[in-house]
């Protein structure tokens, strides 16, 4: 055969298999990683003798088996169980920031997805078949206006209380004012067969209901205050087994203050009706709170069945007339609750402060805020001349080393996250005699936390004071170069609507001086 013959198929075959071999042979370090395989343990591997790991549990390659690509696309870091792959900022969010807005937080700070709420009842037990043994209602918790009633049924344009007892729940004017789609009524057994029925829906979980056809600022404190009697033994750091609410109902309010729009009209902002409560406060301190307004409460009164509330916090003022004293704020009962822990309210806080990142060693020193009330046309106010002073001492203080923060409580003004975000880094909060003054129940919590309220000279209220002392508080009034607290403070004579109040700036900054040192 001459050489310029054609190569025969044994001579091909040679020539594939001796270039394979030379290139495996001379790649075999990244023909191994390629396959998988550790260096040390490929021999053991080929023989049959070693067990072979394709890939590890975070799906990569085992450590040996990596190349400097692999670390290039994937990167160096660690993956721990139960973790998103990362450096550790990826696993929380408490703020909804970024392009979506979204929130995050690490399982362990979470409740397992096999908690009550969400793993022991299905879709399939929404309805419940309780036949001739309907559910009886227990009052779990009660003073004047401020109730909690387990299994309360929803039915008819009626809650109505089933038992066999009557003379164990207070009289209904006592709980709540019966009126319109929240008649409230108590009934036996034998009159709840003929009436209700021998199934029903069920509303499961806490719901809380704010029972008043007027806002203020004091219910979402009074509705917590209620439910947190349930467990006396809170502790300092906000742990409790108090599940949170699950929904918030205004069975009065609409949830805009405007008539609905005509079909095909242009959408446009529409106002929403004042509550008392602000949509971001909810959304942020109880995250998982839905609220729910007079049209939601009218579609379950429409419903042909009965729905069973499995607990219901409800707080009305109109009832809570029945239990305050003399010249007490109208919330007053809740606030005189005896048994409760002196850490009833900080969970809430510390889920707000959490939000606002202002808890443990990133919570601010020094730090104080200003509740200005200037350009409210109705309600006390510093004259301007004492304002215009206050302010500039107070921006003094800022030299030495203090935080200051003047807010205004008006929405057009300044947002709700500025305000609040303020307050949360404070430890002392000042400001003329309002129901504004209440946010101070979100300031953060030390021996030296001090709120002062401003008074016309001779006048005083205890609305804030009750509040205060409830959460161990120190709480100061003012007449002008004055300071109260303790034992120290005046009986009530309330202050007129629209006085101007005069103080005493630089007795007010030595007092703030003397807090903070």
């Amino acid at each position: 055969m001459r050489w310029t013959a054609p190569p025969t198929r044994r001579e091909i075959s040679l020539v594939i298999f001796s270039l394979t071999v030379f290139t495996l042979s001379h790649n075999i370090d990244s023909s191994i990683r390629v396959l998988g395989l550790s260096r040390q343990n490929a021999l053991l591997n080929r023989l049959g003798l070693g067990a072979r790991t394709v890939v590890g549990p975070d799906g990569r390659r085992p450590p040996a088996s990596r190349d400097m690509l692999e670390n290039v696309i994937y990167g160096e870091w660690a993956w721990d169980d139960d973790h998103i792959a990362g450096e550790g900022l990826e696993r929380s969010q408490a703020k909804g920031v970024g392009r979506h807005g979204a929130m995050w937080a690490e399982k362990r700070d979470v409740d397992p997805l096999t908690s009550r709420s969400l793993g022991e009842t299905t879709v399939n037990q929404a309805f419940w078949r309780w036949g001739n043994d309907i559910p009886h209602g227990k009052l779990m918790k009660h003073v004047p206006g401020y109730t909690i009633i387990d299994n309360i049924i929803l039915f008819n344009g009626s809650m109505t209380i089933v038992t066999d007892d009557p003379e164990s729940f207070p009289p209904v004017p006592q709980m709540v004012l019966s009126k319109d789609l929240n008649m409230w009524r108590i009934i036996s057994p034998q009159q709840a067969k003929d009436s209700i029925g021998p199934f029903g829906g069920r509303i499961r979980g806490v719901t809380w209901m704010a029972a008043d056809s007027t806002p203020h600022n004091s219910t979402l404190l009074a509705l917590w205050r209620t439910y947190s009697s349930l467990d006396p033994e809170i502790g300092p750091e906000g742990t409790t087994k108090l599940a949170p609410p699950r929904r918030l109902v205004f069975p009065y309010y609409n949830f805009f203050t405007d008539q609905n729009p005509e079909h095909g009209d242009p959408p446009k902002r529409r106002q929403r009706v004042v509550n008392g409560i602000h949509y971001e406060l909810v959304k942020a301190a109880f995250p998982s709170l839905t609220l729910m307004y007079y049209a939601d409460w009218e579609d379950y009164h429409d419903m042909e069945v009965p729905f069973v509330i499995e607990r219901l916090v409800v707080a009305d003022r109109s009832a809570a007339s029945y239990g305050v004293q003399d010249h007490d704020p109208i919330y007053a009962s809740p606030f005189r609750m005896e048994g409760l822990s002196e850490h009833w309210w900080e969970p809430v806080r510390r889920t707000l402060a959490s939000y606002f990142e202002v808890y443990g060693g990133k919570a601010p020193k020094g730090v104080l805020t200003y509740v200005q009330r200037q350009t409210q046309t109705r309600g006390l106010r510093l004259s301007e001349e004492h304002h215009t002073a206050l302010v500039s001492a107070l921006r003094n203080l800022e030299h030495d080393g203090y935080e200051v923060h003047i807010v205004s409580n008006i929405d057009e003004e300044m947002l709700w996250s500025e305000r609040l975000g303020a307050i949360a880094r404070s430890t002392v909060m000042l400001g003329v005699h309002d129901s504004d003054l209440l946010d101070s129940a979100y300031m953060q919590r030390t021996p030296h936390t001090t709120l002062m309220e401003f008074f016309p000279p001779q006048t005083f209220a205890l609305e804030q004071q009750i509040v205060a002392h409830s959460l161990g508080m120190r709480y100061v009034a003012w007449w002008y170069d004055r300071p109260l607290s303790g034992d120290d403070l005046p009986s009530v004579t309330r202050p007129g609507d629209n006085e101007a109040v005069p103080i005493d700036v630089s007795a007010i900054i030595k007092a703030i001086r003397q807090t903070m040192h």
